[in-house]
């Protein structure tokens, strides 16, 4: 029995689909690289899709992925002020006052150039409205920042696939997966956008099979895997 998979981008303004901020860590800094270092990922902005009965959605939270053998950057020092001015951004954010949270992430955008969090916070704030070219120009200056975050690739890879640009969205998730091959969330959405977008199945089932060994407990992806299976074979 074929179990129907879906992709949506999280975005919806429908639903139950919220925007959450983390504060996992209390360091002075925005540099997800660095903090991956350490094992840390600091004040993310995460999607959480529906449950119940809706269509299964590409997992859009920030796993913590494998460690890149390449020397992390230098952690760059965010202000006092910098640091109040984001995290009101994201009780802005939160409350749902998006044109608020919106303009406070500019502003801290602006004050520190260096870092790539806040552009990529901005560019989920811009998606949750809508406005897919905001997001897109933020998560550009992201990764002209850094250009291997695990978290802007991902994002990205979300907005290509949302606006139909399936073989770009492929690439970046297997960039991704070149430097984080055990960033589950990535397996996970380039096997429903191989299986169902592209229709390549080899690459659904190897990324499925990669997830469902990470995630043994997500019994739905092993029915996905021996739909592909059987329909392989036919």
């Amino acid at each position: 029995m074929q179990v129907s998979r879906f992709m949506n981008s999280g975005v919806s303004n429908k639903g139950k689909d919220r925007l959450i901020m983390k504060h996992r860590y209390p360091v002075e800094t925005f540099n997800v690289k660095a903090l991956i270092s350490t094992g840390k990922i600091l004040w993310l902005l995460v999607l959480y899709g529906c449950a119940g009965n809706q269509p299964v959605k590409p997992d859009v939270r920030p796993a913590k992925p494998i460690l890149s053998a390449q020397p992390a950057k230098a952690a760059v020092v965010v202000s006092a002020e910098e640091r109040a001015d984001f995290n009101a951004a994201m009780a802005f954010i939160k409350a749902e006052e998006y044109d608020k949270g919106i303009e406070l992430l500019n502003k801290v955008v602006k004050a520190a150039p260096n870092n790539a969090i806040p552009s990529i916070n901005l560019a989920l704030a811009y998606k949750k409205i809508g406005k897919l070219k905001e997001a897109e120009d933020s998560l550009k200056l992201a990764l002209t920042i850094e250009p291997e975050n695990p978290v802007a690739n991902n994002e990205y890879a979300l907005l290509y696939w949302k606006t139909g640009r399936f073989k770009e969205a492929r690439q970046l998730y297997e960039k991704i997966l070149v430097t984080y091959p055990d960033f589950k969330m990535a397996h996970r959405n380039l096997g429903i956008l191989c299986d169902l977008y592209m229709k390549d199945y080899e690459c659904a089932l190897k990324h499925y099979v990669i997830y469902s060994n990470a995630v043994q407990d997500d019994k739905t992806v092993k029915i996905w895997i021996a739909d592909l299976q059987n329909r392989i074979k036919k």
